[in-house]
C-alpha cells in the first residue's frame, strides 16, 4: 500500500511541480515584502487562508526546489519547520550565476577562493542528489584538489548535468568527469578533456556532449563515442586548430545519434560510417579548406549544411563534389533542409550549386551565403534560362535565404533564375552584406520581383545574428524547426 502511495505521489510531482513553482516565487517574495515591511500577515481578497504549498507531499516540494535558482532554493530552509530540510534532500541545482561571493564573475584572485569555498560547502551540506551543476567563468590553474573532490562527489550523488566554462582555459580536468554514469548532459568550454588512457569513460546515460574551445585528442574522442550508446547530439564547435594533440579525424558509428554540429574545427575528415537515426548533420562557414565530409549511411538525415561549392568535399555513394568538379549518381531524398556556400568568382561556381541542387529532389528549404571576390566572369539571364530541369524547384522548395547578399548583377541574376523556376515556392529571405540595406539593392529587387511572375513573397531581412555566421546557438536543441533560420 505504501508503494503504490509512493507511485502516485511521483507521477503527482511530475505533473504538477512546474505549475507550483511560479506560485512558490510569488509566495515566497510576498513573504519577503512582509517581513520588510513589519505588517500583519493576512489572506489575499478571494485567495486562499492557510498554506497551499506546505500541503503538498515531499517529492513535490522537492521537485519544486530543484527548480529554483541556487540562493532561492537554500533560503526555503528558513521559511517553517516544514521547509528546513527538504532543501538539504531535495534534487541539487547548482549555478555558479546564482551564488554570490563579492562578485558576479569570479577571477583569478581572493574572491574566486571565497567562491570555491562557497560551493564546496553547498556540496558537504547538502545530502541529496544533483540535478546540475553549471560553473562559469572560474579560474583553476590545474587540476586543483577542490575540483577533484566536487567532481567525485558530484558523480557518488547522481549528478545528470554539468557545465563547466573556465576563464583563463583550465588544464587537463580530472579524470573523475569520466566516472559518472548517470550523467545526462556534458559541456564544456574552455577546457582540455581528461585522457581515456587509463580509464575508460562511463557516459552509458549520457544523451548530450557539447565541446567548446575544448581540446581531445581523436583518441579520446573515438573512446568517449564508443561509450555513449545513449547519445543524441554531440557538438564540436571553436577548437583549437594550433593544438597538435587535438583531433584532426572522425567517424560517426552511432544508432543513437540525432544531431551532429562541427564548426570552426580543425576536423580534416569526417565520416558517417553508419547513423541510422541522425536527423541533422550542421558544419560551420570557417571549417578548413578541402575538409573532407563522406556520408555513408544515414538514413534519416534532413538537414545538411553548410556546404562549399568550392572547397567541401562531398561524398555520398556514387555522387562526389569536390570543389567545382561535381558527378552525380546517388540521390539523397531524406534531406528537407540544405545550407550551401557559393563564391560567384565564375560560372562553374553558379553552375555547379544549380547541378548539386538535383541531389536533393524533396528539398524544401535551402539555405545560401553569397561569397563575392571579384567574379571574372558574369553570365546573363540567357545564362540561368537555359539551365537543365531540377526536380526539387519544380515540386518542392517552398522556401529560400540568401545570406551577406551584395546586390551584384550574378547574385541578382541567380535570384531571378531561383524567383522564376521554383514554381512552389512562398519566401525568399534576403539578407545583406553588413547588415544594410542600399536605395539600388531595394528597387533592382523590386524590379526583380514586377518583372517575374511568382505567388512568392520576397523579404529583405537584417539582424539576423546567427552562431559562428552559420546557424543559431542552440542548434544543437533538435525542437528548433530550422537552425539556420
Amino acid at each position: 500500500m505504501e508503494h503504490s502511495n509512493d507511485s502516485v505521489n511521483s507521477v503527482y510531482a511530475q505533473d504538477n511541480s512546474r505549475r507550483w513553482v511560479s506560485y512558490f516565487r510569488e509566495s515566497l517574495n510576498k513573504r519577503k515584502k512582509q517581513k520588510t515591511d513589519h505588517s500583519p500577515t493576512l489572506p489575499l481578497e478571494n485567495g486562499p487562508k492557510y498554506d497551499l504549498i506546505s500541503s503538498l507531499p515531499d517529492c513535490v516540494l522537492s521537485t519544486i526546489i530543484s527548480h529554483l535558482p541556487t540562493k532561492d532554493a537554500a533560503r526555503t530552509t528558513i521559511l517553517s519547520s516544514r521547509w528546513r530540510h527538504l532543501w538539504a534532500f531535495a534534487p541539487l541545482n547548482l549555478d555558479s550565476k546564482n551564488i554570490s561571493s563579492g562578485v558576479s564573475q569570479p577571477a583569478c584572485s581572493q574572491s574566486t577562493c571565497a567562491f570555491k569555498d562557497v560551493v564546496s560547502r553547498i556540496l558537504e551540506r547538502h545530502c541529496g542528489p544533483v540535478r546540475r551543476f553549471c560553473l562559469a567563468h572560474v579560474c583553476f590553474g590545474g587540476s586543483e584538489p577542490c575540483l577533484r573532490e566536487w567532481l567525485d562527489d558530484l558523480s557518488k550523488k547522481g549528478v545528470q548535468e554539468i557545465s563547466l566554462k573556465f576563464d583563463p582555459p583550465c588544464h587537463e580536468l580530472p579524470t573523475g568527469l569520466l566516472m559518472c554514469k548517470s550523467l545526462l548532459s556534458l559541456k564544456l568550454q574552455c577546457s582540455w578533456f581528461p585522457s581515456t588512457s587509463k580509464f575508460n569513460p562511463c557516459f552509458t546515460s549520457l544523451t548530450e556532449l557539447t565541446l567548446s574551445n575544448t581540446i581531445i585528442s581523436g583518441r579520446d574522442l573515438k573512446s568517449v563515442l564508443s561509450c555513449c550508446q545513449a547519445l543524441q547530439s554531440l557538438s564540436l564547435t571553436d577548437m583549437p586548430f594550433n593544438n597538435p594533440t587535438g583531433v584532426r579525424e572522425m567517424e560517426i558509428c552511432s544508432g543513437s545519434l540525432k544531431s551532429l554540429v562541427v564548426s570552426d574545427s580543425p576536423l580534416r575528415i569526417i565520416c558517417i560510417e553508419d547513423a541510422p537515426n541522425l536527423e541533422r548533420f550542421l558544419l560551420g562557414t570557417s571549417m578548413l579548406p578541402g575538409t573532407w565530409v563522406k556520408v555513408v549511411h544515414a538514413p534519416k538525415m534532413e538537414m545538411l549544411g553548410y556546404l562549399d561549392m568550392g572547397y567541401t568535399k562531398f561524398e555520398t555513394g556514387d555522387t562526389l563534389l569536390k570543389g567545382s568538379d561535381l558527378s552525380i549518381s546517388t540521390l539523397i531524398y531524406s534531406v528537407k533542409t540544405l545550407a550551401i556556400s557559393i563564391n560567384f568568382d565564375t560560372v562553374s561556381q553558379a553552375s555547379t550549386a544549380i547541378r548539386f541542387l538535383r541531389c536533393f529532389p524533396f528539398l524544401e528549404t535551402l539555405h545560401i551565403r553569397f561569397f563575392l571576390f571579384g567574379p571574372k566572369e558574369t553570365p546573363d539571364f540567357h545564362y540561368w534560362k537555359f539551365q537543365d530541369q531540377v526536380d526539387c524547384l519544380d515540386y518542392h522548395l517552398k522556401k529560400a535565404t540568401f545570406r551577406a547578399y551584395a546586390g551584384s548583377r550574378i547574385e541578382l541574376d541567380f535570384a531571378k533564375f531561383l524567383f522564376s523556376r521554383a514554381k512552389v515556392l512562398e519566401v525568399l529571405e534576403i539578407l545583406p552584406r553588413r547588415d544594410e540595406w542600399t536605395t539600388k539593392m531595394e528597387n533592382d529587387l523590386l524590379c526583380m520581383r514586377n518583372e517575374v511572375a511568382s505567388i512568392a513573397h520576397v523579404v529583405l531581412a537584417t539582424k539576423k545574428h546567427l552562431f559562428g555566421g552559420s546557424f543559431s546557438a542552440d542548434a544543437t536543441n533538435l525542437s528548433l524547426q530550422d537552425p539556420f533560420g
